[in-house]
């Protein structure tokens, strides 16, 4: 199952990737966290990296974002900072979690615009096979001249956890990457 989650994580990433320019500074990061063999033996190296993107919706005046994260990743960080385990994978129950998952979201996001701190608002979330995608909205009046994030998710239980988010404001697409060493990115419009 894990050697699964790194070829899909790869998959993704690398689509993910191509629909989306990177900024200079963030090529170099993201190609040290590229997926490799080990030199010791054939075992893939493990690497975490969670993916979001991001869009503006001027009718919502909202920057509309989705996370998608494995289910027992973000069941082993939620049970991690619980006494009462929970089991993430049931579409009956996932409604019964939005408290736990809403409360870890906001000790780990955090969203400027145009150097304005913004609430984070969490709206619901859904299964999508060994996934779960989180569905955020973060109020923008204006399409954002300036954006900075400090996302920050499952570095407390990964330590080489990075965390990518894709950002496409008026027609223009930008990443942030946010891992251990750098804890928040900023991008302009």
């Amino acid at each position: 199952m894990k050697n699964f989650k790194i070829l899909f994580l790869l998959s993704v990433w690398s689509f993910s990737l191509s629909s989306f320019s990177l900024d200079s500074k963030c090529e170099n990061d993201v190609e040290l966290s590229r997926f490799r063999e080990s030199e010791n033996n054939n075992d893939l190296h493990k690497y975490y990296i969670s993916v979001s993107n991001v869009t503006y919706s001027e009718s919502a005046k909202s920057l509309q974002m989705i996370t998608r994260f494995f289910i027992d990743d973000l069941e082993d960080v939620l049970n991690s900072r619980i006494e009462t385990p929970v089991v993430l994978g049931d579409d009956a129950t996932i409604e019964d979690l939005y408290p736990l998952i809403k409360s870890y979201l906001n000790k780990k996001l955090e969203v400027k615009i145009n150097d304005q701190v913004s609430s984070i608002n969490f709206l619901g979330a859904e299964y999508e096979g060994d996934q779960i995608a989180l569905y955020i909205e973060i109020p923008a009046i204006q399409a954002p001249i300036e954006v900075s994030m400090k996302f920050n998710a499952f570095l407390e239980l990964f330590e080489e956890q990075k965390n990518l988010v894709h950002l496409k404001i008026n027609g223009e697409r930008r990443t942030l990457l946010m891992d251990k060493n750098k804890g928040s990115d900023t991008v302009k419009f």
